[in-house]
This record gives C-alpha cells, structure tokens and sequence, in this order.
C-alpha cells in the first residue's frame, strides 16, 4: 500500500518538523512506498531540503521507497543546484498508476 504526504506552504523549520514526525510515524505503518507531493509547497529553504534528505534516508533504511512528486520551478531548481535532484528519486509528472493505488493521503 502507498501513502501520500501533502506538506503545503513553505517548507520552513516548523512545517519541515511536522513532515519529518509525520514520516515516522508512517514508517511504522509498514507502507510500500512514500510519496511527498509538493504541489502546495511555495518555497524550499535549508530546513526542507535537509528533511528531504533525512525523511529518504529514514524510508530507504526500512527497504521501501520514497519519491518527490509535482515539484513547482523553484523547488526543483532548488534540489538542482544542490546536485539533489539525482540522489533524490523524483516523479516528473503528475501521479502515475503506482501512486493511483494509494492507500492514504495525508495533509502535512
């Protein structure tokens, strides 16, 4: 089963806090795969881009997957000039057939 997490606003300190908690605590609810749609995200400071690389660290440790999805322009060329967006795997657009069979969507 997949879940999909929806942090909106800015990914700033207290929202990057409340997206790695909520990962965790999905973690232990033995999910497949991990999708964080950042569709609502307007901006990505260090904060975010440092959860990003924890929370994919975190889901890979567990043997399951985790993807960015529906990154606007600034986001992804945010995670490109960090030389992230390959070590990150990123979903290029919209929701494919895999995220369709989701089991929940979270609000973050």
């Amino acid at each position: 089963m997949n879940v999909i997490v929806k942090p909106q606003g800015n990914l700033d300190v207290k929202v990057s806090a409340m997206l790695q908690q909520k990962i965790a605590a999905l973690v232990a609810e033995n999910y497949n795969h991990y999708f964080i749609d950042l569709a609502g995200v307007k901006s990505l400071g260090h904060c975010g881009v440092s959860t990003l690389l924890a929370v994919d660290r975190l889901v890979r440790k567990t043997g399951k997957r985790l993807s960015l999805c529906n990154l606007n322009t600034s986001v992804q060329y945010i995670l490109e000039i960090s030389d992230l967006a390959c070590e990150l795997d990123i979903v290029e657009s919209g929701y494919d057939d895999e995220m369709l069979r989701v089991g929940t969507t979270i609000q973050v």
